[in-house]
């Protein structure tokens, strides 16, 4: 699909801002005047993202159509604005967040939800950007079916794919770009044309893969429209158990033995320091959880299933090998039966630290051989630069992600940014050198946009220079978003 757009050129972007009184105007006689709103009366929750200050737009349009969709980014085009999309703006990295108040047009995606088709057989669904992950899979839950990627958050489905979301069980299902068979996007040039790449199909190698590019770029190669997935049977059944290990270095044979023995049955396998499992019982009686002795470490082990418990006992599996994992020495203790209220805990750690101060997360990915190598490295460079500091890591241990995530006490005053900065840099130089990434799954973002060109500069100069190109062929006149993928 094409969409017709005006003649009138587009004006790249330049130091004097839009006018913004005409840009409303044909803003609201396209998407209506209730869809439209101006600077300081532009709704909060538009503005403030996760964990970071407020932003600020000129505008804010929400269109309601692919088509409404397309016109806003060749108005916008046609008088030198810039665009920043946002889904459900559930991000961490400012992707989503508009910066400067006199010329960027928030464009929301949340009343783009005219398509949802479900093919049974083909096990796919083709839906519009603007759905939640939630209803998505409330609608498929009817049918035994879901899309697998799970998080803590209840994102739009368009900012999962602009941000190529992992989840807890990535493990099993992979990340979105692995479910996903086919985009439509919107693009910034020409400005308004709308293009699909894939025709929802498990196989096809008859194009090149373009969409790919579009999931992970934080919406600045294109505003993705919609999407078909690739959906997976709900689980019939799951056994879940908190496990304390022995010591740290017991951590990563568990693992293996885990891996080993169930395969493609271990849906989740996270890890929790005692720190995070202290902020995830944030009002809780810590008493039901190991008789009231936290570990230094815990493991979040899951297994699933599409078998029924007749067929195939994933519980009694679990307890069994527990009992075997206890005589050896690998474990000390567990906590079983509990399922919902482990899953509860863990997604909790993120609301528990926050309550303890400011939180400065760090999203990192790094070789399974080299995971506690880093912690125990990193726990030494903030003791010795930032001692005020508490670390309360987690994550995504089977995977290899972890959410480096530190405490700043509100006792200790605010955090100068130029401390902040020094942290990350130190930080991150130390994930460099063990053959990690600074942004496992959160994206790069403004955030992140300093560590990027540092990280990739120092590593590959020539990522920074191809990725710049690519931008440009998609983004000529720098209308979209605020990440530089570019030197």
């Amino acid at each position: 699909m094409t969409v017709a757009i005006n003649d009138k050129p587009a004006s790249p972007p330049d130091a004097n801002p839009p006018d913004v009184s005409r840009l409303i105007d044909e803003l609201t006689t396209l998407c209506g005047p209730t869809q439209v709103q101006v600077g300081g009366a532009i709704e909060p929750r538009f503005l403030q993202p996760a964990r970071y200050g407020a932003g600020q737009a000129a505008v804010m349009v929400r269109p309601g159509s692919v088509e409404e969709a397309a016109a806003v980014l060749a108005v916008v085009a046609r008088h030198g604005g810039r665009v920043v999309l946002q889904g459900a703006h559930t991000g961490l990295v400012r992707a989503a967040t508009p910066t400067d108040g006199e010329r960027e047009v928030l464009l929301s995606t949340d009343r783009l939800r005219q398509v949802f088709e479900l093919d049974l057989l083909d096990r796919t669904l083709r839906v519009s950007a603007g759905f939640r992950l939630s209803e998505i899979n409330e609608r498929l839950a009817e049918h035994g079916l879901w899309f697998p990627v799970d998080l803590s958050a209840d994102p739009s489905i368009g900012g999962m794919l602009a941000h190529n979301t992992g989840g807890t069980r990535m493990l099993r299902y992979g990340d979105v770009r692995a479910n996903t068979l086919a985009l439509q996007v919107a693009l910034a040039e020409p400005a308004g044309q709308v293009l699909r790449w894939g025709q929802g199909l498990q196989k096809d190698n008859s194009a090149l893969a373009v969409g790919q590019l579009f999931i992970g770029s934080s919406g600045s190669l294109g505003l993705i429209t919609e999407a078909t997935l690739k959906l997976s049977p709900l689980p019939r059944q799951r056994a879940v158990a908190l496990v304390a290990p022995a010591s740290l270095d017991a951590v990563f044979p568990v693992y293996q033995a885990v891996m080993q023995r169930w395969g493609v049955l271990v849906s989740a396998f996270e890890g929790l320091s005692r720190a995070a499992l202290e902020a995830g019982l944030h009002g809780q009686d810590p008493a039901r959880w190991f008789g009231g002795d936290l570990p230094d470490y815990a493991m979040l082990i899951e297994l699933s299933s599409e078998l029924p418990a007749e067929q195939l006992d994933l519980r009694g599996l679990l307890q069994g090998w527990l009992e075997e994992a206890f005589e050896s020495g690998q474990v000390s203790d567990a906590v079983l039966d509990a399922d919902e209220a482990i899953w509860g805990l863990r997604h909790h750690i993120s609301e528990g630290l926050r309550a303890q101060g400011k939180v400065i997360g760090l999203d990192l990915s790094l070789p399974r051989r080299h995971f506690m190598r880093f912690r125990e490295r990193g726990l030494a460079w903030l003791a010795a630069h930032f001692p005020e500091l508490r670390l309360a890591d987690f994550g995504h241990l089977g995977d290899g992600g972890m959410h480096f995530n530190m405490v700043w006490p509100s006792s200790a005053g605010p955090l100068d940014p130029a401390q902040e900065l020094t942290l990350r840099q130190g930080l991150y130089a130390l994930v460099a050198e063990l053959g990690g990434s600074i942004s496992a799954e959160h994206g790069v973002g403004p955030q992140l946009q300093a560590a990027y060109r540092a990280h990739w500069g120092a590593v590959a100069p020539a990522v920074l220079d191809w990725s710049g190109r690519l931008q440009t062929v998609f983004d000529p006149h720098k209308r979209l978003g605020n990440t530089d993928w570019g030197a």
